[in-house]
């Protein structure tokens, strides 16, 4: 399998080569072109077997990904029937898409929406981010990405990758995704209510620790606020 990203960083797209037999999970609705030689199969946004427990399971866990995550509630599992048959994958905004590779005993916290695809050795659960980030706009919970494979994710604007050291302090609408050993907790911007409700910053993560931290140049929740002003009644 070859990942190559391309149209970065305004419009990314991941153009994925897949060998005979590889097979490759993907956001619903995230496919511009594929092969001729490949096939496509929708399931639930979540785990499970081919058991009557196990679809019902993974619909339950799509259906929290989908209303809680703010992730799509099914996604394409696409399979290629001989080498070289290429696969084009997009996020639904404009912005870029990032290709990493995660080894074994690796794991990447990703924000809500910002998994666009990976290959079959990826496993993503959800994990709560805590009371204070249902109330950020940017949803309660993250996806812990791990095992052994390619893993994409996608944001609104463009990806900045910040090494951190000691602590580090982020927009909760520019997270995209943290790995290493960081902690964090959700605080005001400002040191009081008042500060936060009029300095339009809102809720922040506070980092502490060593680690890396994926950051988006853009806030969607802020491109929200600016046009609705602007929307019919």
């Amino acid at each position: 399998m070859k990942i190559d990203l391309e149209s970065r960083p305004s419009y990314g797209m991941a153009v994925v080569t897949l060998d005979k037999g590889d097979l490759f999970i993907a956001e619903s609705g995230s496919m511009v072109a594929m092969g001729s030689r490949m096939s496509v199969k929708t399931t639930f946004n979540g785990t499970g077997g081919g058991g009557l427990f196990d679809v019902l399971q993974a619909a339950f866990v799509g259906l929290v990904r989908k209303f809680l995550a703010g992730e799509t509630l099914f996604v394409n599992k696409f399979r290629s029937f001989e080498d070289g048959q290429q696969l084009m994958i997009s996020p639904p905004l404009s912005g870029d898409v990032e290709h990493l590779t995660l080894q074994k005993g690796q794991a990447l916290t990703v924000q809500s929406c910002s998994y666009l695809a990976s290959s079959h050795g990826i496993k993503a659960n959800l994990i709560w981010g805590g009371l204070a980030m249902l109330f950020s706009k940017e949803g309660a919970f993250f996806l812990r990405c791990y095992g052994e494979g390619d893993l994409l994710i996608n944001c609104y604007g463009a990806i900045e990758k910040v090494p951190v050291r000691g602590r580090y302090v982020v927009d909760s609408g520019h997270v995209v995704a943290f790995e290493g050993k960081l902690k964090y907790k959700i605080r005001k911007a400002g040191g009081s209510w008042k500060s936060m409700l009029l300095s339009g910053e809102g809720l922040v993560l506070e980092f502490e620790g060593e680690g890396t931290v994926w950051l988006q140049s853009r806030n969607l929740s802020a491109l929200v606020r600016w046009i609705t002003p602007s929307l019919p009644a």
